[in-house]
């Protein structure tokens, strides 16, 4: 499947800066909603390939049409979520049980229905497109990573690509799943020569540019706890990224405390 992935990975590949022609979405704008989709995605209890391809729908759409109100990008939203669930899920909400919970009670079940049409349409009916969850499932499972701390750690990094704009004009879905699984591989200390092995690996993926964009969703992930943005991804992973940040810091302590305590003796030693 991995292979089959990257064959048609370019064919779906978005447009550089595709917001530009949008007059109304901004960047902002659109990560904020990807952040409301993200909380949505979760409050149903869905599975993650949805949220991927539902915000992967969602992007593409934006590329193809112009969306000039929030009331209409919201639709929008939500829509793709619709259809996601539809491609994704064995049972899934309908129109109607989301305006019944108020999720979209501003719209009517016709427009639910035209903005689904209509946005079918301008995707060629292409729904099966590689995600950075393919290539995450993809590679975790052929690299034989099966640790669930691991594993929901480079999910995690995942999903901070997800929910941002530059990183996903950035770089190709196979790319951001190397970088999240590498970042992943730093946060939790693993060996270097795991590391390398893992770089080895992929060489189809440039060594630098996988190191540069692991760095920059390790910094966007730090900054996702106390920004406007990514809260929900921060919320849903909370537990398991600060339980390893906390293992990390008590780890870090404990070096600091030994040396402090070695340096103690040796000058105390030297005194006498």
């Amino acid at each position: 499947m991995y292979a089959f992935y990257k064959r048609i990975e370019k064919q779906n590949q978005l447009n550089t800066n595709f917001l530009n022609f949008q007059p109304l979405v901004t960047e902002y704008l659109r990560d904020s909603m990807v952040d409301w989709l993200t909380s949505l995605h979760f409050s149903l209890h869905l599975t993650q390939p949805t949220l991927f391809l539902a915000v992967n729908i969602f992007d593409r759409f934006l590329s193809v049409e112009l969306v000039l109100s929030k009331h209409d990008l919201k639709m929008v939203a939500i829509v793709a979520l619709v259809i996601a669930t539809k491609f994704e899920e064995r049972r899934f909400p309908s129109a109607l049980t989301l305006m019944e919970n108020g999720v979209c009670s501003n719209y009517s079940q016709q427009q639910i229905i035209a903005m689904e049409k209509n946005i079918l349409q301008k995707l060629g009916w292409k729904l099966l497109v590689p995600t950075i969850h393919s290539f995450l499932v993809e590679i975790l499972d052929s690299c034989g990573y099966f640790d669930r701390e691991f594993k929901n750690m480079a999910f995690f990094f995942g999903e901070v690509a997800l929910n941002d704009y530059h990183a996903t004009i950035s770089y190709s879905p196979s790319t951001l799943a190397v970088s999240a699984i590498y970042a992943a591989m730093c946060v939790l200390k693993k060996s270097h020569g795991s590391k390398r092995r893992f770089l080895n690996n992929n060489q189809s993926h440039s060594k630098k540019e996988v190191i540069f964009c692991a760095e920059m969703l390790q910094r966007l992930a730090n900054m996702a706890p106390n920004g406007k943005l990514m809260r929900t991804v921060s919320k849903k992973y909370s537990y398991e990224v600060l339980l390893v940040h906390s293992k990390n810091m008590v780890s870090m302590f404990s070096v600091f405390c030994f040396q402090f305590f070695f340096f103690f003796l040796f000058f105390v030693s030297c005194k006498f």
